[in-house]
C-alpha cells in the first residue's frame, strides 16, 4: 500500500465525519499523527465546547514520541475560547511536519498555520483541500461569502407540481420522506416560507422531536399572517412590509445580512412557489433538494413560477440520490 499524504488525510477525514451536527456552530475536523509510517493516535472534534481534533489525538498519545507528522483537516486554531489555541499545543520536540488540508476562513480562528512555522515545524497545506472543504460546505460559505448557507426543499409530484391548483399540499410524500425533512430542519439554523403557504398550510415547521427546531422567518406582506398562525413563535422573524422593497433580491438580502449578524449558519427555504422562484432569480441558493413522490395531478402549482430556456444552465451538479419507499429524494448542489 502506497502510504502517501493523500492517503493519511483521507482517514483524518473520516475521523471529522464523526464528529456529525454536535458540534455546529464550529466545523467538523478530524486529525492523525503518524510517526515512521505508523499511525500512532487520532481524534476528531466530537462536540461543542469539547476538545478540538488535534488536542483529541494529541492526548491519545499512548508512547513518547518525536519527529512525528500531524494530519489535521482544518488549520489549527489560534484562538482560545471554550479550550486552548490547537496551535500552541503542537509542540517541535513532537513534530516536525504537519499536513493540512485547507485555511480556516473564520478570520477569529485562522493563524494557527504561521505560528506552527514560526516554531521551526514544517508545514504543507492544500492537501485533498476539496474533500477537505466539502465537510464542511456550511462553515466555508457562511465565512467566505458573508451569509448563511442556503437550501431549497422542494416536495413535488412526479409532474412537477408542489399543490392543487387551489394550493392544497397535504401531504404529497409518504411519512419516511416527512421524517427525512424533520431530521433536515433539525440540522438548519433557520426555515423560511411565503405567506401563501402559512395561509394554505398553517404549518408548526418544527423538527418534530427529532432534534432542535430552527427559527421561523416569515415575509409578512401587509400582515396578512393570522395572530393564531403556528409559526408565529417567540422566537420567529417577521420581516414586515415596513422592511420590504420592489426588489425580491433586496429583500432576500435583509433576511441574509440579519442572519449573518446572528451567527446562523444555515436557511432552509420551504416555499412555496414564489418564494423559490425568488431565491432562483436572485441566484442566491447552494444546495436543493428535492421530494418526489409517485404522484400525478395534471394540473397545479408549479415550485418556478417564470420561464427558463432550456439552455439556461443552474449551475448544479448531482450529489446523492435517496429513496424512501416509494419516494426519491434527489440533492444537488450549486457549482
Amino acid at each position: 500500500m502506497n502510504f502517501t499524504d493523500e492517503y493519511y488525510m483521507r482517514l483524518a477525514i473520516n475521523e471529522a465525519l464523526k464528529g456529525k451536527s454536535l458540534v455546529y456552530p464550529n466545523p467538523r475536523v478530524g486529525a492523525l499523527i503518524v510517526h515512521n509510517k505508523k499511525i500512532i493516535s487520532s481524534g476528531y472534534h466530537d462536540k461543542y465546547g469539547g476538545l478540538h481534533a488535534e488536542a483529541s489525538a494529541i492526548k491519545n498519545i499512548k508512547s513518547n514520541i518525536s519527529d512525528a507528522t500531524l494530519y489535521v483537516t482544518l488549520e489549527p486554531c489560534n484562538h482560545k475560547g471554550k479550550t486552548k489555541p490547537c496551535s500552541d499545543l503542537i509542540n517541535p520536540k513532537l513534530f516536525s511536519r504537519v499536513v493540512i488540508g485547507t485555511k480556516d476562513p473564520n478570520p477569529v480562528a485562522r493563524g494557527g498555520l504561521e505560528v506552527i512555522r514560526n516554531q521551526g515545524i514544517k508545514v504543507d497545506l492544500n492537501i485533498l483541500k476539496n474533500e477537505c472543504r466539502a465537510i464542511n460546505r456550511r462553515f466555508f460559505t457562511f465565512y467566505e461569502k458573508n451569509r448563511p448557507y442556503i437550501i431549497l426543499k422542494i416536495a413535488s409530484t412526479m409532474d412537477g407540481f408542489i399543490a392543487e391548483k387551489d394550493g392544497e399540499s397535504k401531504w404529497i410524500t409518504n411519512e419516511y420522506s416527512r421524517n427525512s425533512v424533520h431530521h433536515l430542519r433539525s440540522s438548519c439554523d433557520a426555515i423560511l416560507v411565503g405567506n401563501n403557504t402559512v395561509k394554505m398550510d398553517d404549518p408548526f415547521l418544527t423538527s418534530h422531536g427529532v432534534g432542535k427546531d430552527p427559527i421561523i422567518i416569515l415575509f409578512d406582506n401587509f400582515k396578512r399572517t393570522k395572530p393564531k398562525a403556528n409559526v408565529l413563535k417567540k422566537d420567529s422573524i417577521i420581516i414586515s412590509e415596513k422592511s420590504l422593497t420592489n426588489d425580491p433580491k433586496k429583500n432576500i438580502n435583509i433576511i441574509l445580512d440579519l442572519m449573518f449578524q446572528r451567527s446562523l449558519q444555515t436557511l432552509l427555504v420551504e416555499g412555496g412557489g414564489i418564494t423559490f422562484t425568488h431565491f432562483i432569480d436572485s441566484n442566491l441558493f447552494d444546495e436543493l433538494q428535492v421530494y418526489y413522490a409517485p404522484k400525478i395531478i395534471g394540473k397545479g402549482l408549479s415550485f418556478y413560477k417564470n420561464k427558463l430556456s432550456l439552455e439556461i444552465n443552474l449551475g448544479l451538479s448531482l450529489h446523492k440520490i435517496e429513496q424512501f419507499e416509494n419516494d426519491i429524494k434527489i440533492t444537488y448542489l450549486k457549482k
